[in-house]
Formats: C-alpha cells, structure tokens, sequence
C-alpha cells in the first residue's frame, strides 16, 4: 500500500475529528485509540518537524535531547495500545498508562464527559488498567526505540490496595517495567482514586527512594494542582533531597460540579502554573519540571516554559483541535517567540522570574 499523504491525512484527521465528537467521549476515545493502533494508520507518513522548528530543540533530564518540547500526557494511551501511531502524530516522547499492577475495570460509566464551550473535560476513568504484566508483554512485543521516541509509563495503585500496601503496588510498577521505560511516572495525584493523593507525603517518598535507589533518577512525579502551597513546597524539597529526577505539574483539578471528577483542559491551565511557580520558588530551576495541564495553543507552551518547564504534555488538545495539532502548537509557539524576541527556546525557560 503507497504511503499516504501528508495534506490527504490532515483532511482525513479534521473529518474524523468531527465525526468522533459526535460519540459519546469514551466511546470516541476508545475508537480514536482503535484507529491509532490500525495497521493501516503506519501507512500515514512519520512526519519530520525538525527543520521547520530547528529553534526549539529541547533537553529533558532522564528523558532525552527532544526536537521539541511537545508530549503526550498519561491517560490517553492508558494501556500501550497506540504507542507507533501516537508518535506519527509528530509527539516528541510519550508516556503511557496509569498502569495498576492487577487489572481493573475502573469507576462505573459514564465517566467522561466533554464540555466544548470551556475546552475542558471531565473524567472519571479510576485507573482503568489491563494490569502491568499485559502491557509490560505489550511493550515487549514492540522492542520500543527511545532514541527515536522516549516512552515513559505512568504507575498506579490499585483501588482495593489500602494506603498501607501501596508501596507496594508502586514498587510492583517499577520493578515490573524497569529496562522497559525511558522513565517512570509516579502517579499520587488523581482525584478518583480514594486515598491516593494522601501519599503525596515525605514518609511514602523517602520509602519509595529507599526501596528503588538504584533508579530514583529516572523517577518523576505527578501531582496535583490542588494542594496548599505549604504541602507541594515541602514535597518539592523532599524530592530534590531524596535524588528523584523531576515532577509533572500537574494533574486534573479536583470538581464536583457538574460532574465529580477530575477536570483538565482549559480551566486548568491558570492552576498549573501556580503550581509550577510554587515549585521552582524552592528548587530554583535545579529540579526539571514538565507541564501539563491546559495547553490549548502555541502561547501556552510558552506560559509554561517561562515558568520553568523544560517540556510539556497535551491530552485536551488533541480531543479539541485534533490528531495533527503538534505541527499546529509548534507554529503558534514559534510565532510567540518571534514576537516576544526569543531566538532559542531553551533560553527561554525560567524567565518569568527574572526581574
């Protein structure tokens, strides 16, 4: 089969955006996912963004030299289903899961749900997982090439798991994909977990270093966006001395209204940065940091980046600009740094607190 065109496939992508928008929002995930994983969708051609954005060439402690700043968040490809096709999205490193270590059905449906007008999404989801076994065979089966794409999985405990045994699912993930990951996602931050983000505390991370001291530098965490300033500042300092790697900031913000969940996408985006300036205020750009949390255009990567990101992680925008948005966002961004004077964008993380 000839290879398809780029044009041909921007068209295709826009109409079976629309056309999955239609759909209930898991059942338009689960398709969407589907046809990612296609074998005709590796017909589609990889598509190459590093002479159109030469300037913004991105360095990722433990991740990698990326040629640009853009990745996929966890739970789009929650069970590494898609990992080939997500990267001929034009994705510069991914990540995978939130992987339990036994398999699990998740909270009951319906439990996503789009709301277009405020770009956001609520979900639901409860670490719906195949297990770790399932995609540890699943990552085996692809021999993944990091030096082309890095991939990371994000790790979970599961629901029947009391806050006591959780080191143990934690370290169950950890040893279960370790030489499999370019890195690993701790992950005490979803808000539809009961009693996960109560181990978002200094005794569960000095236990978890303890226990994995040999990979601690390839370990990231992932927290919340709703905590007091106090508890992610004291986090922070007890991740810098304990020697792990980074932090993704940041996860769904908490809601109830008007659906229980945890909600992403635009409204997030103001909640993300704060977290992202209470964070560097301690570690002063010593500690990597990867943002997420709504990113929507190329004038938000750059809100990011200034507040100490060195790259960042989209999930909504994909849902509400479509499959080829990366090209899209790297345009925009490249516009924002034109205007802005900034040549290189390396040079511009962590400018927001210069005087």
């Amino acid at each position: 089969m000839p290879t398809v065109s780029r044009s041909f496939a921007t068209k295709l992508g826009s109409f079976g955006t629309a056309c999955l928008r239609l759909l209930p929002a898991e059942t338009a995930h689960n398709l969407g996912i589907k046809l990612l994983a296609s074998p005709m969708f590796s017909y589609l051609p990889r598509p190459n963004l590093s002479p159109l954005f030469e300037n913004m060439t991105s360095h990722v402690p433990g991740v990698g030299s990326l040629p640009h700043p853009i990745g996929l968040a966890a739970g789009f490809d929650k069970h590494c289903l898609a990992p080939h096709g997500f990267s001929r999205l034009g994705l510069s490193f991914l990540e995978v899961g939130t992987v339990t270590p036994r398999p699990q059905e998740g909270n009951p449906k319906p439990r996503m749900f789009r709301y277009p007008e405020q770009k956001a999404i609520i979900n639901r989801m409860g670490f719906n997982s195949h297990g770790s076994e399932r995609v540890r065979e699943r990552l085996q089966e692809l021999d993944w090439d990091h030096n082309q794409t890095p991939l990371g999985v994000n790790i979970g405990k599961n629901k029947s798991t009391t806050e006591l045994a959780a080191i143990e699912d934690f370290n169950h993930g950890l040893q279960t994909f370790r030489g499999m990951a370019k890195y690993y996602v701790v992950n005490i931050s979803s808000p539809n977990t009961a009693g996960l983000r109560d181990l978002a505390n200094d005794e569960f991370l000095k236990q978890l270093a303890k226990d994995n001291q040999d990979i601690r530098e390839k370990i990231w965490f992932k927290l919340d966006p709703d905590m007091s300033r106090v508890k992610l500042q004291s986090l922070i300092e007890t991740i810098c001395d304990a020697g792990f790697q980074g932090v993704i900031l940041s996860n769904t913000h908490k809601v109830s209204w008007p659906e229980a969940g945890g909600q992403s996408g635009h409204p997030l985006m103001s909640l993300s940065n704060r977290s992202l300036e209470w964070a560097y205020q301690v570690h002063q750009g010593q500690l990597p940091m990867i943002a997420s949390g709504g990113i929507l255009s190329g004038g938000d990567i750059l809100q990011k980046i200034v507040r100490g990101a060195c790259a960042v992680q989209i999930y909504s925008a994909l849902v509400y600009r479509g499959p080829w948005v990366v090209a899209k966002l790297l345009e925009e961004l490249k516009a924002e740094m034109d205007a802005q004077g900034i040549q290189f964008l390396s040079d511009a993380i962590g400018t927001h607190y210069q005087a």
